[in-house]
């Protein structure tokens, strides 16, 4: 398996947003957003998240996404197969690309052991839309110039929104709700609504970012708030914060919060999670933001060794050096006096170098 640390899923998480919202700029003849720094990287690699294990599933979507269907349904399978997580997704994409390649008795058979598995799952209503189309098509051959002529279509629409937004609103819905289409091109519908002005085309993306559709298109919507970093997006973010139970869609508002550079509420989570992963994952996102003051306030009070790992992570991604050395010269503990110290090792500056030489004088 291949391990994936929390920066590199950080910087992954950024460009892969940033990319869909540029190419669908590009696409539709508008100028692509200006591209916010991205967090720089850390000498070295933090603790890895669970999310890491979920890096076969994203891999297996960027063959989807490349009409590779024979491809994306083995891998999803092997997803599906190790219970590994989101494989109730998996099991999904499984279906919807055998139905792609007119596989129809495996796709409905992959959805139907989906509801028997995961009777609870937010797959449910696509699954159970995706069999319908299915069963109608089945014994047609796959007709791969669909989708390119539904591509066609969203560029025409996406024209609508300048011209008529109110007309355009209820085909990106028709877009969005169709079993028959993709994963990136549902991606790019909500992409147009994020972008609309219309109180509707909001209420819709807030709607799946409060868990309106599949968990994929949620994680999407919840995104693209954060990009659109307005104060309508950000408090919609905190609500669904603080309503949910959802691990996975806590961790997805505080990559919105990331993204959004909201360092006040990446805070708030990081003081007030009961969720000691989810509260790592919020320090080292207020790192990556820029929040290393607010981290050096932290630390001393922690009591978790972990959550200090974090901060320390948070403090290297801001390349704080002065701020480690302070931590470092304080710390009575062994184990995170030298995890500070290893931070140090990769940073190339004046500061660091000079604790560094202090420290290999004290043993002469």
């Amino acid at each position: 398996m291949i391990s994936v640390t929390f920066f590199e899923l950080t910087r992954r998480t950024v460009r892969i947003c940033l990319t869909e919202m540029t190419l669908a700029l590009i696409s539709f003849g508008q100028p692509a957003p200006p591209t916010p720094p991205s967090p720089p990287t850390p000498p070295a690699p933090p603790a890895k998240f669970a999310w890491a294990g979920r890096d076969s599933y994203e891999r297996a979507a960027r063959e989807l996404d490349r009409k590779q269907y024979e491809r994306a349904a083995e891998m999803f399978g092997q997803v599906a197969e190790r219970k590994a997580a989101r494989a109730d997704g998996a099991l999904y994409w499984k279906a919807y690309s055998l139905s792609r390649l007119g596989r129809s008795t495996e796709a409905l058979a992959a959805l139907a052991d989906l509801e028997k598995t995961y009777p609870k799952s937010g797959w449910l209503n696509d699954a159970r839309a995706l069999a319908v189309e299915t069963k109608q098509a089945a014994g047609q051959p796959p007709r791969p110039e669909s989708e390119e002529d539904e591509e066609l279509k969203l560029i025409a629409i996406n024209g609508l929104m300048h011209s008529d937004p109110e007309a355009a609103v209820p085909m990106l819905e028709k877009v969005l709700n169709s079993p028959k289409n993709g994963p990136r091109l549902k991606k790019r519908a909500l992409f147009v609504l994020a972008q609309g002005r219309s109180p509707r085309s909001r209420e819709i993306v807030t709607s799946y970012a409060k868990g309106g559709s599949n968990p994929d298109l949620q994680a999407t919507a919840v995104e693209y708030l954060g990009v659109l970093n307005t104060p309508e997006s950000r408090q919609a973010l905190a609500d669904l914060y603080s309503t949910t139970s959802d691990v996975n869609v806590k961790r997805a508002v505080l990559r919105g919060f990331m993204i959004g550079r909201d360092k006040e509420r990446l805070l708030m989570a990081a003081k007030s999670e009961s969720n000691p992963e989810l509260r790592r994952e919020a320090l080292h996102m207020l790192g990556a933001t820029g929040g290393h003051a607010e981290l050096a306030q932290l630390y001393p009070s922690e009591t978790d060794k972990n959550a200090k790992r974090a901060i320390l992570d948070g403090l290297a991604a801001s390349r704080k050096a002065e701020l480690l050395i302070e931590i470092a010269r304080k710390e009575t503990d062994s184990e995170l006096k030298r995890s500070a110290v290893e931070r140090l090792t990769g940073m190339k500056s004046k500061e660091a170098t000079a604790y560094l030489v202090e420290l290999l004088g004290k043993d002469e």
